[in-house]
């Protein structure tokens, strides 16, 4: 193909990057030149360490070249210009020119945040078995048009957090060098009408071939323009002919995701326990009683959705325990909401249980990070073996699912006679808890209610005996029906009962006037017994 090769990419070789990765980055473009103004000016301006930039252009006939020029000059990128628009193929033309050990495929229509170069360095490290990394979350953003939550699987090592994709990610990607060079992997095209699209299914597929995974990252950690609903009505024409070439999409399908995006609630996403950190859509799939889960928020897919954690911390101000068991203490962020709760409170201790070691080494930098040590007390320690030396008023159980209940049943006995119970993750795709729940309500060891989450929170108390009737529980509502019936039944019996009664003639025969008074005032009931 021919071609012009112009510039070179040095960026920055920072000193305090020095022995990292070196990223070659090939950013794809054909026309749209606005975005491609924004994709490298956010490139250049948050990439740090070791870094080389090259921009393919795809024959494009708007201003994109006289842009490209200015940052050939500016010493920013190598530009390679072809005669034609070959789509997807314009990255192999580059790939032999990179020198990196992971190479990231870029699209145009990219907003690069602040610490994306960090996270794709210490992930591509904490995981040797990652192939291909995507920048953003298998979760659209609140701004994008997208469908449901990407199928996947939580991984965690060195502190960092991926979620490894069942099926494919977009070509917009991070890869290692060595599929390239060693294996020969390469890009393909999807033909579609008017547009030639990168196959991103074939190139996840031969990742996972050479014997790597494929992975989301834990946020995004750039902003995806080309899918936000905003950009769609800036350049509508470009975006109704883009998505004509998608069959799989098609133009209805398109127009279907913007209406969707447009119809959900403008959602306030903050935290009010952790306003510091940044939480995005819940990644259940599907509906909770006929509401999105996504309207729901989440740090992560293994701790507790962020309004949970708001409510267990509001919890523990209205309940005041003096003690709190959990189990399953993961990063640490509800053991940090009940200790902040509790410093509030101004007295009250947790203990926290956890077997993962890395997990447990993060717990221990969030509760610094909170400033929570004083009342809170990590373990690394597996529940069957923790032997409690307290009483508790409160128990949350967010250990393993099938863990749960065997838990509630050993440590019943160092609950408070009043405790209150928390167990997270009772929704119905999680059928252990909320079959374990059932169970013990069933055995009248708990009584509660299950509110309607996406992962599902149960918040219940111990059964005491003055709250049993024959074993089975005994309902407020039920209780104050049996108050009504005894009080019809005083109401109807005490007359009857406390009535005088006129005495015979022969019963008062020979009695003196005391007597004959007596005898007039026993009640009837009395009466008749003698």
């Amino acid at each position: 193909m021919p071609a012009i090769y112009c510039g070179l990419g040095n960026g920055r070789d920072t000193p305090e990057a020095e022995g990292n990765s070196l990223l070659s980055t090939i950013i794809l473009n054909w026309n749209r030149s606005g975005l491609l103004r924004q994709t490298v000016e956010s490139y250049t301006s948050t990439v740090s360490g070791r870094f080389e930039l090259f921009v393919v252009d795809n024959a494009s006939t708007d201003d994109s070249r006289e842009f490209l020029r200015r940052v050939e000059a500016d010493g920013l990128a190598k530009v390679l210009y072809l005669s034609q628009n070959i789509g997807g193929l314009a990255f192999n033309e580059v790939i032999p020119l990179t020198t990196g050990d992971l190479v990231h495929l870029s699209e145009n229509d990219q907003i690069f945040l602040p610490g994306w170069f960090e996270h794709v360095t210490s992930s591509f490290q904490a995981f040797p078995g990652l192939g291909q990394l995507s920048l953003f979350s298998g979760v659209a953003t609140d701004e994008e048009a997208w469908g449901e939550p990407e199928p996947s699987t939580l991984r965690f090592a060195k502190g960092k957090i991926l979620y490894e994709v069942r099926d494919n990610l977009g070509t917009s990607s991070v890869l290692r060098a060595s599929l390239l060079r060693e294996r020969g992997l390469r890009i393909a095209n999807i033909e579609g009408g008017a547009f030639k699209f990168p196959n991103d299914s074939k190139l996840s597929a031969d990742v996972k071939a050479a014997g790597y995974w494929c992975a989301y990252s834990d946020r995004y950690y750039v902003r995806n323009v080309g899918h936000e609903v905003a950009e769609f009505e800036t350049n509508s024409d470009y975006y109704q002919e883009n998505y004509a070439s998608k069959p799989w999409v098609g133009v209805a399908g398109w127009q279907e995701r913007v209406a969707r995006q447009k119809s959900r609630p403008k959602i306030n996403r903050l935290s009010s326990v952790f306003p510091d950190r940044a939480a995005g859509p819940e990644k259940t799939p599907g509906d909770v009683f006929g509401k999105p889960a996504r309207l729901w928020s989440m740090f992560d897919g293994f701790t507790a959705e962020a309004e949970t954690l708001d409510f267990l911390h509001a919890l523990i101000r209205l309940v005041k325990p003096r003690q709190v068991l959990e189990t399953g203490t993961w990063l640490g962020l509800s053991s940090c909401a009940i200790g902040l709760a509790l410093l509030s409170n101004g007295f009250g201790h947790v203990t926290t249980l956890e077997i993962n070691q890395e997990a447990h080494a993060t717990a221990l930098e969030n509760i610094s990070h909170y400033k929570v040590q004083s009342v809170v007390t990590a373990l690394l320690v597996p529940s069957t073996e923790f032997v409690p030396d307290c009483t508790y008023d409160l128990a949350v159980f967010d250990s393993e699912l099938c863990l749960r209940t065997g838990e509630f049943r050993r440590f019943k006995a160092s609950l408070s006679e009043h405790a209150v119970v928390v167990f997270h993750d009772t929704a119905p795709h999680h059928e252990k808890v909320g079959e374990g729940v059932r169970s013990l309500i069933s055995e009248g060891l708990i009584e509660g209610v299950d509110l309607p989450t996406p992962r599902g929170i149960f918040i219940g108390r111990l059964k005491t005996k003055s709250r049993r009737l024959r074993g089975k529980p005994l309902s407020w509502p039920n209780l104050r029906e049996a108050k009504k019936v005894l009080r019809k039944a005083k109401a109807a019996i005490l007359p009857r009962i406390l009535q005088p009664r006129v005495p015979s003639a022969q019963s008062l025969r020979g009695a003196t006037a005391e007597e004959h008074l007596a005898q007039s005032m026993k009640p009837a009931a009395v009466a008749r017994y003698e």
